[in-house]
């Protein structure tokens, strides 16, 4: 049996509406008063009244300070650039003198060693040059603001791209978690930006449960919609996502904060002090970066991948031109950051392996074992090349490879331990024996 409803009915029913809308109107207008003087961890849990919003409360006050007035910590910022595909660390940095195995390198790879009008000297060194890729780059040789060490790896790398860019990114362990994100739980709370990974993918070594930002760009990171309904949206989620103790609600929170502080600091986007970035992804990247970086937004740690390194056919060429471009937008970087900003950024560029010293015959090189990296910024103790090398030969290849005389661990480990003052390595790469190479300065 059913009642057809009356006019009656239908008043009592908008009345009981309007008093529930004017009670949440209410309710949400005694949390804007009680928050209007800015967000604290006491407001936010006053005006909830729920402890299990701790975290979110937290997130958007370290938010909210590290905009107005910066980080706290060493406001040191460690960036981590991955050239995917097994870089060829032997025409990048290039042993140049008899005593260094020039000799034998090229005996086997005749087609890949450089002529010396190809090669640009370090000085100070004992005999390493580089290739001619890197003149955008050298500048801050001669300011001391850039390093490079051979033969790189570490015990349990193999051959495999995917296994080996794994185990460095996991700190060389079997856990879940990547090297960054236990560093990031080592330093303790940040603010939303602690963690940037350019590229829209966060990469292993920052799996975990540490908060981290992925971006395509900056200039896409904002609230979709047309400028008529977005203010209106986003006060709209806001508030219908407020005080609710739920992961999603933390998220949506958490998000629409970070959004607005990328807004602020994208209207003033665009390169400064004269610097001219190159064009593509790894350029943008790194301006993208720099903007962040002098909003001073709490930048900790960030990470951005370059791929097409795995030079098997024709490497030269390709080779080359890859390091001049990855030279020239890291340049632009530097330039861009400035003398002031860029004595607390430490950039450290590495690979999953090196190449076989010997070429095959597609005039490129197969996947091998000792690679290189090389270091730029304000954070390091001089410029040169640091740790141990055995002068190539015969003996001293390892399976056809550079046997590996660096640890890259050593020197991850040595730039977080003295850039971000990490405190112990011993959760960041646990089970590692640590022995720095001195190439980094304390804070």
């Amino acid at each position: 049996m059913t009642r057809r409803l009356t006019d009656d009915d239908g008043g009592r029913f908008d009345r009981a509406l309007r008093a529930n809308a004017e009670q949440v109107a209410a309710g949400l207008a005694c949390q804007e008063e009680s928050w209007s003087a800015g967000f604290t961890r006491r407001r936010m849990l006053q005006g909830v009244g729920m402890a299990g919003v701790a975290a979110l409360a937290s997130q958007l006050v370290t938010t909210k300070v590290a905009y107005a007035a910066g980080p706290g910590g060493t406001r040191n910022t460690v960036i981590v650039v991955f050239l995917r595909g097994g870089a060829d660390g032997l025409r990048m940095l290039v042993p140049q003198a008899a005593g260094l195995g020039h000799h034998y390198l090229s005996s086997l790879r005749p087609t890949l060693v450089q002529a010396d009008a190809d090669i640009r000297t370090l000085p100070g060194t004992s005999g390493w040059g580089v290739n001619k890729g890197f003149d955008a780059l050298l500048p801050l040789y001669r300011t001391g603001e850039l390093a490079f060490v051979p033969a790189v790896s570490v015990a349990g790398v193999t051959r495999s791209h995917f296994q080996a860019q794994q185990f460095l990114e996991r700190g060389g362990t079997s856990a879940a978690t990547g090297w960054l994100d236990r560093t990031l739980a080592a330093l303790g709370p940040g603010t939303t930006f602690r963690a940037m990974a350019e590229g829209g993918v966060a990469p292993t070594s920052l799996a975990g449960p540490q908060p981290d930002l992925s971006m395509n760009s900056l200039s896409d990171f904002t609230f979709p919609g047309w400028d008529g309904v977005k203010d209106a949206s986003i006060t709209a989620i806001r508030s219908l996502y407020r005080g609710i103790d739920s992961p999603l609600a933390q998220d949506v929170q958490t998000t629409l904060s970070a959004i607005a502080v990328a807004e602020r600091a994208n209207k003033s986007a665009g390169a400064k002090n004269g610097a001219v970035y190159p064009t593509g992804n790894f350029a943008s990247s790194l301006s993208d970066l720099a903007t962040l970086l002098r909003a001073e937004v709490g930048v900790e740690v960030a990470t951005v991948d370059v791929g097409g390194w795995d030079t098997h056919t024709d490497e030269a060429g390709d080779l080359d031109a890859l390091t001049a471009s990855a030279s020239a937008a890291l340049a632009a970087f530097m330039t861009d950051l400035g003398p002031t900003r860029r004595k607390r950024v430490t950039v450290v560029v590495m690979t999953e392996f090196g190449r076989r010293v010997q070429t095959n015959a597609s005039n490129g090189t197969d996947h091998g074992t000792g690679s290189m990296m090389f270091l730029l910024g304000g954070g390091l103790a001089r410029s040169g090349v640091y740790g141990k090398w055995n002068a190539l030969s015969a003996n001293a290849l390892r399976d056809g490879d550079v046997a590996p005389t660096n640890n890259a661990f050593d020197v991850l480990g040595e730039v977080v331990q003295k850039r971000l003052s990490v405190g112990s390595l011993a959760s960041i790469f646990p089970g590692h024996a640590f022995h720095p190479l001195n190439l980094a300065r304390t804070t």
